[in-house]
């Protein structure tokens, strides 16, 4: 059975039959942002949901930490390893900790508990939403950049040092969070009445 075509990003063409399938969803998440965000007041921008939780700023900050953990953490050095062990036509397999990660933080999955470094309390940073898109743009970039090449490089959780996850894990796994976050913050949004 042949694996999903090979497909454009920008003027690059993706090889790897998982990044294939990941890039729709990473090109999903900018537009998703700027709809969820679309003529929302500073006011209800920072103000807390009725049953608890966090503010839609506070989410995008949240997803600031996550994203950065990753992207100032293992995944620039996982990818020199990878790019320095050569192109590899290597099939990339999910570790067991990042297939029950990508699943866990599926959208729509129950809530999971918040990691110390990545809970918010009070105020977000300044522009955090085009912080958040920054962040995006950067895992992109860390996308690209890994396409061709062996995928299975591992390397220890920035925020669990005993969870071993490999490059394609973390890559996945950052996506998947961001659209559980912004579901979250779709539904914050209505639920402080926007």
């Amino acid at each position: 059975m042949a694996g999903p075509a090979p497909q454009s990003a920008g003027t690059h063409t993706l090889r790897s039959p998982m990044l294939v399938e990941l890039m729709p969803e990473l090109d999903r998440i900018e537009p998703r942002t700027h709809a969820a965000v679309a003529g929302l007041p500073e006011s209800k921008f920072l103000e807390l949901p009725p049953d608890g939780g966090w503010s839609i700023a506070q989410t995008f900050e949240h997803l600031c930490r996550s994203n950065l953990s990753y992207l100032d953490g293992p995944i620039p050095s996982a990818i020199e390893k990878a790019r320095a062990l050569g192109p590899s036509d290597k099939v990339w397999r999910p570790s067991f900790a990042g297939r029950w990660l990508a699943n866990a933080n599926a959208e729509g999955g129950k809530p999971l508990p918040t990691v110390k470094s990545w809970s918010v309390a009070g105020e977000p940073r300044a522009n955090v939403v085009d912080a958040f898109l920054a962040t995006v743009e950067r895992l992109r970039e860390a996308l690209l950049a890994s396409d061709g090449h062996d995928l299975g490089v591992g390397f220890s959780s920035p925020v669990a040092p005993l969870i071993r996850l490999n490059l394609g894990d973390a890559l996945r796994v950052l996506v998947v969070h961001c659209h559980r976050h912004l579901a979250q913050v779709e539904r914050t949004r209505r639920a402080v009445g926007m």
